[in-house]
């Protein structure tokens, strides 16, 4: 199902990824809700033994702070200011989620 070379196989690399992806995409929305009793709720998600989403998303929301404290550095051979940054603390809405496809 997953290897590269046959002729019918899934657009994705792992199903195990793609559910972590969902439930990570799920807690966020679910955080970041307008709706004033989902906020308060805070429903627990189950994910099983070995993989905890709540953690998972603390720990991707502390590495996207800590990129904003090192700054934008230079990773390729294109001049300095090439290319712009967009701040994960001054998104908002569906973009902070993760969820702007454009």
């Amino acid at each position: 199902m997953y290897c590269r070379k046959a002729k019918l196989k899934l657009p994705m690399k792992s199903i195990l990824e793609e559910y972590k992806c969902g439930k990570a995409r799920l807690l966020t929305m679910l955080e970041e809700s307008d709706d004033p009793v989902v906020k308060t709720v805070q429903p627990s998600l189950k994910t099983g033994r070995k993989w905890k989403v709540t953690e998972a998303v603390d720990e991707s929301k502390e590495c996207l702070k800590m990129k904003e404290v090192i700054g934008q550095t230079q990773t390729d051979r294109s001049g300095l200011g090439s290319t712009t940054a967009k701040w994960w603390s001054k998104t908002e809405g569906k973009e902070k989620n993760g969820h702007d496809h454009r």
